[in-house]
């Protein structure tokens, strides 16, 4: 049977592994607080209190003055801070039989280095895995691994040389399924891997889709008259009466997309757009928030001279999609119906809010909206902001613009 170890030095092993002398390692003494101590070992009171009592004096005498305590100059009996030499680290843990911080940080940092021995699915592979051990080593953040999660670190790394070199196009769930075995596990794992892909290839705006796992189909749903080349013939979505997604494989096979519009009008909200797509107006009408990449290719391939316009919501989340929108595709989407709507019963804007619009305001790209964020701003509200609140006035709107 293997022997209960005294809880009060289980506590101050603890303490230690979470204090900067245990993940970093010290050259000075550690000190515990009593009572932090007492309450991380549940002995503040009764029985547990003075076996957590004789368990430290225990401790200290069998020590060899690795370990101490300091009593209160007028009451020898009352400790008040529990206190460990630099080369306290060894005997504490071999005393309760567990592996010392030094030894643990060490063994992660050789985990690393020989993983960076190993076949690299990456050019920065390498590089990152002996940053890492050197982080381990030193007792820095090794994140998105862990420092006593061995298991974790394991899944962790096989999964991102999987992701690094998934062959293609293929839906989360799908490479999930494929790679973890679990068809949710990657998007579990989304925020850990998303910090090792970007340290990996040092591009912050790293994503799944970079390697061709995407959260969803790659397509753009669109309404107008657009012509598509393709190697199996020719696609003119004009004859439709209705709106139709086109993949992004698909778009990106057309040897030619022609567009005999009059103008190009994105729609942030699918509601506004299928309403707009019944008028059959002489236009290009794409849905779309924030472009992905179908959305992408297929405003790239439209006629340089064909006019852009962005019928959106007129809160800072909507424009700033119209900033994206004129950043990604470097047109000037004249904005449409985007004019800031006082309303009393607008709720105030948050902090958040408020930061994003001064982010908006900074940003040259959108000088001709400044009025309206500002207005928004000064009134402290998004005010009547959903373009779906225009309702009919809003689809005359557009109407009058393109007739």
């Amino acid at each position: 049977m293997i022997p209960t170890q005294p809880t009060a030095l289980l506590a101050l092993a603890s303490l230690y592994r979470r204090a900067k002398a245990g993940r970093e390692g010290t050259s000075a003494d550690f000190i515990a607080d009593m009572r932090e101590l007492l309450s991380a070992a549940a002995s503040t009171d009764g029985d547990a209190r003075v076996r957590a009592d004789e368990d430290l004096r225990r401790a200290e005498h069998e020590s060899g003055g690795l370990l101490t305590l300091d009593r209160h100059p007028r009451d020898p009996n009352i400790i008040y801070k529990v206190r460990l030499r630099p080369a306290g680290e060894d005997w504490l843990f071999q005393r309760i039989g567990q592996p010392t911080p030094t030894a643990q940080r060490t063994e992660l940092a050789a985990w690393f280095r020989g993983q960076a021995e190993e076949a690299a699915p990456h050019p920065g592979w390498q590089a990152w895995l002996l940053d890492l051990s050197g982080r381990a080593q030193a007792g820095k953040s090794v994140l998105p691994f862990e420092r006593d999660n061995p298991a974790l670190n394991t899944e962790l790394l096989r999964v991102t040389a999987a992701v690094l070199t998934w062959p293609e196009e293929s839906l989360i769930r799908y490479a999930s399924a494929v790679i973890c075995g679990d068809s949710k596990r990657l998007q579990a794992l989304e925020p850990r891997l998303l910090l090792a892909l970007r340290a990996i290839t040092g591009d912050p705006a790293t994503t799944l889709e970079t390697f061709q796992i995407l959260q969803a189909p790659r397509s753009v749903m669109l309404h107008g008259p657009l012509v598509l080349d393709l190697p199996g013939g020719t696609l003119d979505l004009g004859l439709l009466g209705g709106p139709v997604a086109i993949s992004g494989t698909d778009l990106e096979s057309a040897s030619a997309i022609r567009c005999a519009a009059a103008a190009c009008l994105t729609v942030e909200n699918e509601s506004v757009f299928r309403e707009l797509a019944k008028r059959n107006l002489p236009i290009l009408l794409v849905h779309t928030s924030f472009p992905g990449a179908a959305t992408r290719h297929l405003l790239s391939h439209l006629p340089a001279t064909l006019p852009c316009h962005h019928f959106g919501d007129a809160d800072p989340a909507g424009f700033d999609i119209l900033r994206d929108l004129r950043e990604k595709t470097r047109r000037h989407f004249q904005a449409l119906g985007m004019h800031f709507r006082p309303s009393p019963a607008a709720l105030p804007l948050t902090e958040v809010e408020r930061k994003s619009i001064a982010r908006l305001l900074a940003s040259p790209v959108l000088a001709d909206v400044h009025a309206d964020l500002q207005a928004m701003l000064d009134h402290g509200t998004k005010g009547n902001f959903e373009q779906e609140s225009l309702g009919q006035a809003g689809l005359r709107l557009v109407a009058a613009c393109f007739s």
